[in-house]
C-alpha cells in the first residue's frame, strides 16, 4: 500500500523537466491538430499523469486536461480539502473539483476547446466507464481518438531526471534486500525486515513476492499468512520512489551458493547487455542459458502503468522501444539443481552499443 507523505523535491524533479515534457506533448498535439488531450490517473494507473505533473494520487481518481498551450489542469474527484496538498506536490495550472469526471470534462472542453476539435485520450479503451460514458454519449464522442502510441513515443527514452530517480529507487530496493538477515526463519520476518528498511529509506510503495522454499515450489507469490523458509528461497521486490518504479530480485541460500547460480548470473549479465532497440529479444542472446529458459519479460513505462510488458517469450507481440529507453528485464531459469530468478533495470542499447546498467548511466 502507498504510505507516508508524498512530497515534491524540486532538486530531484525540476519544474523545467516537467515543462519540457508538457511542451513536447503540446508540440505533438499541434502537429496532430488535437484540441486537447485527456489522461486518467488512479492508484493503479498513475504513471502518465505523474510524468507530466509530478502528481500521484493516494486514492480516488482524476483526469488531466492538456491544451495545446498553457499548464495542464487537473479535474480531481477529491474534496477541496486536499487541493492545497495537490498544488504543493504538482506542477499544474489549476485544480478543479470534479466529483463526476466525465461531466466535468465535458464542461471544461466546452469552455476551453473549439467546437469540432479532435480530443486525444491516453488509454481510451481503459478509461473507466463512469468517466467515458458522458464523453462518448456527447457530441465529443466521435471526436475522441486514442493517442496512446503518440504518448508512448514521447514517453521514451527516459530523461536524466527519471533515470536518477529510478536509480535512487533501485538503490533503496537493493539495500532493503541486503539488510534482511539470512538467519530469518519465516516469510513474515523476511518481508518485515525488507519493508522496514525500504520505508525508513523513503520508499513510497513496495510489493513483495516470495518463493519461500524453492525445493517445494518455484512460484513467486504474494503470501497470506506465515510460512517457514527453506534452504533455497527467492524474493522479488517492486518499489516506488517519487513516481519511479523499479524491481529487484534476490536468490538466497542458507549454505554456500550453488556453482550453478554463478553460471546463471554470468549468462544473465551477457544476455541483458545484448538486448538492442527497437525490438529487444532475449532469444537472440549470443549464448544459450545454463538450463531451460522458463520465462522472460521486458517491461517499460509507456503510458499509465508504471511497468508494462513490451516483449516476452510467451507469444507476446513486441513493442518497439528507442535506444536509451529505461526498461526492466526479468528471467526465470530451470537449472539442474532447481529454479533461478534474476532481474535487471537497464538502459537499452542499439546497433553496436550494448545495453547498460541503470546505475552506470545515472551516475550512482
Amino acid at each position: 500500500m502507498r504510505r507516508g507523505l508524498i512530497s515534491w523535491s524540486p532538486e530531484e524533479m525540476p519544474v523545467a523537466t516537467l515543462e519540457a515534457r508538457v511542451s513536447r506533448l503540446q508540440q505533438a498535439m499541434r502537429e496532430q491538430q488535437l484540441g486537447a488531450v485527456l489522461l486518467h490517473t488512479s492508484f493503479a494507473h498513475p504513471a502518465a499523469v505523474h510524468w507530466l505533473t509530478n502528481f500521484t494520487p493516494y486514492w480516488s481518481e482524476a483526469l488531466l486536461v492538456v491544451l495545446p498551450q498553457g499548464t495542464p489542469v487537473l479535474l480531481a474527484a477529491l474534496t477541496q480539502r486536499v487541493h492545497p496538498w495537490i498544488r504543493e506536490v504538482s506542477h499544474l495550472g489549476d485544480v478543479v473539483t470534479a466529483p463526476n469526471l466525465g461531466a466535468s470534462a465535458l464542461s471544461y472542453l466546452g469552455e476551453h476547446t473549439a467546437p469540432g476539435a479532435k480530443v486525444g485520450v491516453v488509454g481510451l479503451d481503459a478509461l473507466p466507464w463512469p468517466t467515458a460514458q458522458p464523453l462518448m454519449s456527447s457530441g465529443w464522442g466521435p471526436l475522441l481518438t486514442d493517442v496512446s502510441e503518440l504518448f508512448a513515443q514521447l514517453r521514451q527514452p527516459a530523461d536524466m531526471t527519471e533515470l536518477r530517480l529510478a536509480a535512487r529507487a533501485e538503490q533503496m530496493a537493493d539495500a532493503a534486500l541486503k539488510a534482511s538477515p539470512v538467519t530469518v526463519q519465516s516469510t513474515n520476518a523476511w518481508a518485515s525486515a525488507i519493508e522496514a528498511k525500504a520505508r525508513l529509506d523513503g520508499a513510497e510503495e513496495l510489493l513483495q513476492r516470495i518463493a519461500p522454499d524453492l525445493s517445494h515450489s518455484p512460484t513467486l507469490q504474494r503470501l497470506e499468512g506465515d510460512f517457514p523458509l527453506g534452504e533455497k528461497r527467492a524474493v522479488e521486490l517492486s518499489l516506488a520512489y517519487k513516481g519511479a518504479w523499479v524491481r529487484v530480485t534476490q536468490m538466497v541460500c542458507s549454505g554456500p551458493k550453488p556453482a550453478s547460480w554463478l553460471d546463471a548470473q554470468n549468462w544473465f549479465e551477457r544476455a541483458w547487455r545484448s538486448l538492442r532497440a527497437p525490438h529487444a529479444d532475449l532469444s537472440l542472446a549470443d549464448a544459450p542459458p545454463p538450463g531451460r529458459l522458463v520465462n522472460w519479460t521486458l517491461q517499460a513505462c509507456m503510458g499509465a502503468e508504471p511497468l508494462e510488458v513490451v516483449a516476452a517469450n510467451t507469444g507476446f507481440v513486441p513493442r518497439a522501444l528507442p535506444e536509451h529507453a529505461l526498461a526492466l528485464l526479468t528471467v526465470q531459469l530451470q537449472l539442474a539443481d532447481g529454479p533461478w530468478y534474476a532481474s535487471q533495470m537497464l538502459v537499452l542499447g542499439a546497433g553496436d552499443n550494448d545495453s547498460r546498467r541503470l546505475q552506470d548511466v545515472a551516475g550512482h
